[in-house]
């Protein structure tokens, strides 16, 4: 018997270990990447906005053709025949028309982000709204609390306990920014779906430019590319992907750290109020207080004693109230005390940072949509530039193979 138990027990062992070892190396793999992520300077965006170009001339080719020694097309050909002046005529006309058609696709692409964000200032209002909500500083301690517990549980992690606790905080904040004021689940899909109406916009007037263009252009191109083809309905010319969650680290979270402390005056107001609060509440609190905020900043501190001896008033008033028995009416006065001043100074501060936090945020999302539509805008050009390119350099060669 003991010769079976014993590797069993040994392989259960084994088990129990590299699982151990596993979750350790798990949680400490992610600790270290969001540590990376929390103190990155920057957060690159990685976004994807592509404009398919089939089967175009080799770009060796058309440098030969059709560009001079410093890079620029000055003319195509020096003598003035009536090839000569087709040549440089079409030339110029495709120019003008690459043009254009640029222009158009940057208009395109400025009406799809100014459709997909339409509500960008109902959203940062709504935003400012739930920020500022007096119960916002009680539900971010509860966060902040929970994170503490939590954290204080978990071992080998790459952060420390306090680092760990403001970045979650952090997080909370960063979610909520990117479910409130990105909404990529709203926008992701208008932006997608109209830049892909965009690029076969830019396609089809190409393709125009072409069909009333001379036939030996139009046939070389059929030949030698696939510019030319009209693209199926079921066929994707553009791949777009969004990279949401680098432009969310864009919020001002400068502006949300000192929410997660304002939510103190309403908790544990009991403990400055009396005996039982005294005996029992005020040394559970301490020790939350010593592990948890004693390690953050101490901006915090000021705040934080400020709204503690407003509840010790309230112990004050209920010691006043019944000399007796204070314990009880203590406590409850001084959470009422905390309460109504976190009440008016929450007022106070929405009425002093609001308009603050509103420009900051709207900021944060101009910022996005610029970067997203320098990009965007690029790519389409550079797409436009691929097909022009093609077309003049098919007007020389077409026109020396007549």
């Amino acid at each position: 018997m003991t010769a079976f138990v014993r590797p069993v027990g040994l392989a259960v062992a084994l088990v129990l270990a590299a699982y151990g070892l596993l979750t350790l190396a798990t949680t400490y793999g992610r600790s270290y990447l969001r540590h990376l992520d929390h103190t990155a300077a920057s957060h690159p965006d990685s976004s994807v906005f592509e404009v398919f170009v089939k089967s175009a001339l080799s770009q060796e080719t058309i440098d030969l053709v059709i560009r001079d020694v410093d890079g620029k097309v000055r003319k195509v050909v020096a003598n003035q025949s009536d090839a000569d002046r087709f040549v440089n005529t079409t030339i110029l006309m495709l120019d003008e028309e690459r043009d254009r058609i640029k222009q158009a696709a940057n208009a395109d692409v400025d009406e799809i982000f100014d459709g997909a964000f339409a509500d960008r200032d109902e959203a940062i209002e709504s935003y400012a709204d739930w920020f500022f909500e007096w119960k916002r500083s009680y539900i971010v301690l509860t966060e902040t609390l929970t994170s503490a517990a939590n954290r204080a549980l978990q071992a080998g992690e790459y952060e420390s306990l306090s680092e760990a606790v403001e970045r979650d905080v952090k997080d909370y904040f960063l979610r909520h920014y990117k479910a409130q004021v990105l909404k990529p689940e709203l926008r992701d899909q208008k932006i997608s779906v109209g830049l892909e109406k965009a690029a076969r916009r830019a396609h089809e007037s190409y393709r125009r430019v072409i069909a009333n263009s001379d036939l030996r252009l139009q046939l070389f191109l059929a030949r030698n590319t696939r510019h030319l083809e009209e693209v199926p309905a079921n066929d994707a010319l553009t791949n777009v992907t969004l990279d949401w969650d680098a432009q969310k680290w864009k919020a001002p979270t400068y502006l949300m750290e000192d929410r997660a402390f304002d939510g103190i005056a309403g908790v544990g107001k009991a403990a400055a109020a009396g005996t039982v609060g005294a005996l029992v509440l005020g040394p559970v609190m301490n020790r939350v207080m010593a592990r948890t905020f004693g390690m953050l900043s101490r901006r915090f501190a000021t705040a934080f004693s400020t709204r503690l001896a407003l509840a010790e008033q309230g112990a004050v008033a209920g010691t006043l109230v019944q000399p007796a028995g204070g314990t009880v009416v203590g406590a409850v006065a001084g959470i009422l005390v905390g309460v109504a001043a976190d009440y008016f100074m929450n007022e106070a501060d929405e009425a002093f940072n609001r308009v603050k936090f509103v420009a900051a945020n709207a900021s944060a999302l101009e910022t996005t949509t610029d970067l997203w539509k320098g990009k965007i805008k690029a790519n389409v050009g550079a797409a436009v530039d691929r097909w022009f390119d093609d077309a003049r350099a098919s007007v020389v060669l077409a026109n020396q193979r007549s």
